[in-house]
């Protein structure tokens, strides 16, 4: 039988939106301004992080500029390195100088006056880099501004353009969340698991942060598309244009991305139920994208198996190990990976203050929780648990498969892809609960939350530019008496003002993309449809134009 909808209604107390939550509540029904909006939001942050990381100051970011600017050369891989895994280019000089950061990487003692003056934008040189069998797409998309003449700007411009393009794709997850029927808790949770990690990330060269981002609106839009009613025409097209252009881009970013766009499927269809999850993707306009999204896939895969990319990543630590003892030891260091996704800044040498994972470990843990207690036992049930088990079993797997050649390489950063699919599917799991909250109690969670988020950001970002001045373990009060680095255009003291009022402006564009939760009529039981689409009040339709 078919579930009636819930009625939302006024409580009896609340009050009528004024303010910024009217602001809110009008800009909600505008798709293209919660997408400008969101855009600029993820935009700024990224960029303070492009600014504060000195050139080259990111994991293996060196690696990524060379393979960047000789992919745009024409040089898809290079000739072989020294080592497997590296393949030697030609790129201009100023590109090959990003590798000097080495003088700093590893020791948060030491700060980045050692850099020394970047090269030539013009000549070009030899130079080795370890991604040279990567899958160029991404590099291909950020690589072209090292082909203008513009200096060390040129490096800059790179991270902004790979910044933009991650922004795009995580607007675009808020986007797809803020139309679902009940899309508070949702939206919310995009700028929550958008951690300091994520922003430093997608402030450098790195596909990592593409891979994080595309797996956010690949997952968002897919759930839109199999559990919301979207009107026939132009609309219905832009969501099948966003299913395809993430989906298509997420297996292109890295090796391992077209496991996390299998975890994405698969937690969707289980929530929507197998057979109603073919029927709705397999239907024009969808279907394009399923063919677009499996065209890629299969690219992306003979690359991967032709280049041999996976196999070739070196010998660290641990080599030798079985796979069984490295699947366990995996599982029992689940928690040291999650501090790091929360944030391990430079060369994952400058771990984000304690404090900084402990609120992401208890924000994000509880909304986990609180989607499996009231989940039951209903198929949005079985997808946070579908994630959540993926999300500890697949680094596991991954890791245990190559720990005997290879040794441990596995970070947390890698498992973000992961996080987000099961931060997400949690938060539209226990948003039925969440708008059952007084419409004052539900802004207050909301205020609450950013609040929260936005003091770890600063704190985190301001981390790392002590770091990168004085060094990790000096004083904050030597930071703006005798900093001996500073980035860019700005002195430390006034850089550092404009991290708190960056992160101050972005937490009140987040607050306008937010939709104002409406409290749910008490009265009304919450069940889980038979036929998989998410219940939507009547007063607040489920694709709002």
């Amino acid at each position: 039988m078919n579930i009636t909808p819930p009625v939302r209604r006024p409580r009896q107390g609340d009050r009528p939106e004024r303010g910024l939550a009217r602001l809110a509540e009008r800009l909600g029904a505008r798709p293209v301004a919660v997408f400008v909006v969101s855009f600029l939001a993820f935009l700024a942050l990224s960029s303070l992080w492009a600014v504060t990381t000195p050139i080259g100051a990111s994991p293996d970011e060196p690696a990524h500029y060379i393979k960047a600017a000789s992919t745009v050369r024409g040089q898809l891989i290079g000739e072989p390195g020294p080592r497997p895994q590296d393949k030697v280019v030609q790129v201009p000089e100023n590109v090959a100088d990003t590798g000097n950061v080495m003088c700093m990487a590893y020791d948060p003692s030491t700060t980045a006056d050692c850099l020394p003056p970047f090269g030539s934008d013009r000549d070009l040189v030899d130079s080795t880099t370890s991604a040279g069998l990567y899958n160029p797409v991404y590099y291909a998309l950020v690589g072209w501004p090292s082909l203008l003449e513009m200096g060390k700007g040129s490096l800059f411009l790179m991270r902004f353009v790979s910044a933009a393009l991650c922004a795009f794709f995580l607007a675009s997850a808020v986007t797809a969340l803020s139309r679902l029927p009940r899309p508070t808790l949702p939206v919310l949770a995009v700028f929550a698991v958008s951690t300091p990690m994520t922003y430093f990330l997608m402030g450098s060269v790195n596909p990592n942060a593409l891979e994080i981002s595309t797996t956010a609106a690949f997952f968002s839009t897919l759930l839109l598309a199999t559990t919301t009613p979207v009107p026939a025409g132009p609309g219905r097209w832009l969501v099948a244009g966003s299913l395809a252009l993430s989906g298509g881009l997420l297996v292109q970013a890295r090796g391992l991305s077209p496991v996390w766009l299998g975890l994405a499927v698969l937690v969707v269809a289980v929530w929507v139920g197998v057979p109603a999850f073919l029927r709705r993707v397999l239907t024009p306009p969808y279907l394009l994208s399923v063919v677009v999204v499996a065209v890629s896939t299969a690219l992306a895969v003979v690359w991967t198996l032709r280049s041999g990319s996976l196999n070739a990543v070196g010998v660290y630590s641990g080599a030798g190990t079985s796979t069984a003892q490295g699947f366990v030891r995996m599982v029992e260091t689940s928690t040291d990976y999650v501090a790091q996704a929360a944030g391990n800044f430079g060369w994952l040498d400058t771990p984000a203050p304690g404090y900084v994972a402990f609120v992401y470990s208890g924000l994000l843990g509880l909304l986990v929780v609180s989607a499996l207690l009231f989940g039951g036992r209903t198929r949005a049930g079985a997808a946070v648990w579908v994630a959540l088990a993926s999300a500890v079993v697949i680094p596991a797997a991954v890791q245990a498969s190559s720990v005997t050649e290879s040794g441990y390489i596995w970070q947390g950063r890698y498992s973000l892809p992961a996080v987000v699919v099961l931060v997400l599917v949690a938060a539209v799991a226990a948003s039925g609960r969440f708008d059952r909250l007084p419409v004052s109690e539900g802004r207050r969670v909301v205020l609450f939350l950013l609040a929260a988020t936005a003091f770890v950001q600063a704190a985190s970002a301001l981390t790392a530019l002590k770091r990168y001045s004085v060094g990790l373990w000096t004083s904050w009060a030597e930071m703006f008496s005798a900093p001996v680095w500073h980035p860019p255009l700005l002195g430390v003291g006034p850089w550092a003002v404009s991290v708190v009022a960056v992160v101050v402006v972005v937490s009140l564009l987040a607050y306008l993309v937010v939709p104002p939760a409406v409290s749910l009529d008490p009265g009304v039981p919450l069940a889980e449809p038979e036929d998989g689409r998410l219940e939507s009040g009547d007063e607040v339709p489920a694709w709002r134009s």
